[in-house]
């Protein structure tokens, strides 16, 4: 079965392309992987941690992929909250403000009531405020003075993140680390795209004009994920991938089931992406550092331990993952 069959007729995998990966190329380039990786996270319902030094265009990824996207009526396509210290758990969520007249109240909405938000530099934050942003990733909605307010639809989370070594950042919390699908590590550009760059030859996100693609396109395409296949083999081959996490002596400790749930979801997402109607091992194998590297703490590299893990669990067949 195509990912044309899968989304009922439409032909999702293009759409995608043109309407978002390729646009945010445009705009972010010389990091196609980076750009797929971010397209992947969004078509499977997750949340996307980029990591880089300031200056590798991490905030310009995250913009780009909101403006490609037009929001359900009412609704706005993106937020930016800058991160800072002092930044309080209210300003994010929102607050009761109360009315003049009478006891009632008026929740001010915060920037999380968005489709997508960009959280810049989000380890420059107290812990107290990174974990406000805990509810409203695992569940789409905030909670305020004991009244829950949902979240559009989609919600899709894009944090940037400095290295821990530069000054006036905080290690994220393992809980928080283990809400986002998937990390990205940008670097800075090759020699040509930074010509580019420099040039000005690259599109801003204000200038894409009208999004090609709709909120209510996004949550369709979702809709269409559990269409693609996934077979037991496949999905046991995830769990295997994990498992070795918590089994390992390079790591002090493996990722959660969650983890493993990502990965296949993740796989369901690129397939999608690739025009297949069924997930393979070659695409957890792909997927296997973006989603678990950021979950576990290492002794050593985390990438390098899950690339060596890679090459211990037996992968299974392609032709026996395929329906």
């Amino acid at each position: 079965m195509s990912a044309t069959a899968v989304a009922g007729g439409t032909d999702w995998a293009e759409r995608l392309r043109t309407g978002l990966i390729e646009p945010v190329e445009r705009a972010f380039t010389g990091q196609p992987a980076a750009v797929e990786m971010a397209a992947i996270c969004l078509l499977a319902g997750g949340h996307l941690l980029v990591e880089g030094r300031p200056g590798t265009g991490k905030t310009t990824l995250a913009r780009a992929i909101a403006a490609c996207v037009a929001p359900a009526p009412g609704a706005e396509a993106w937020r930016r909250v800058q991160f800072t210290p002092d930044l309080l758990p209210a300003e994010i969520t929102g607050y009761e403000q109360p009315l003049l007249t009478g006891g009632m109240s008026d929740f001010r909405r915060g920037p999380l009531f968005a489709h997508v938000v960009v959280a810049d530099e989000i380890n420059r934050a107290s812990p107290r405020t990174q974990s406000a942003l805990l509810e409203a990733m695992e569940e789409g909605k905030v909670t305020v003075a004991d009244r829950t307010h949902l979240l559009p639809e989609p919600f899709f989370v894009v944090a940037t993140q400095n290295p821990v070594d530069l000054n006036g950042t905080y290690l994220l919390p393992e809980a928080e680390l283990d809400r986002f699908l998937i990390r990205v590590a940008v670097d800075f550009p090759a020699r040509d795209a930074e010509v580019a760059i420099a040039a000005g030859r690259l599109t801003d996100p204000d200038d894409f004009g009208e999004p090609a693609l709709q909120a209510a396109d996004i949550v369709a395409a979702r809709a269409g994920l559990g269409s693609v296949a996934a077979t037991d083999t496949l999905v046991g081959y995830a769990v295997d991938l994990a498992e070795a996490t918590r089994s390992t002596d390079r790591l002090t400790h493996g990722v959660s089931v969650r983890a493993s749930a990502a990965l296949v979801a993740a796989a369901r997402a690129r397939a999608f992406l690739d025009g297949r109607g069924h997930a393979d091992a070659k695409d957890v194998q792909q997927l296997a550092v973006p989603v678990l590297a950021h979950r576990v703490e290492p002794s050593g590299g985390a990438a390098a331990v899950i690339t060596s893990l890679l090459a211990r669990v037996p992968a299974p067949e392609n032709a026996a993952c395929a329906p």
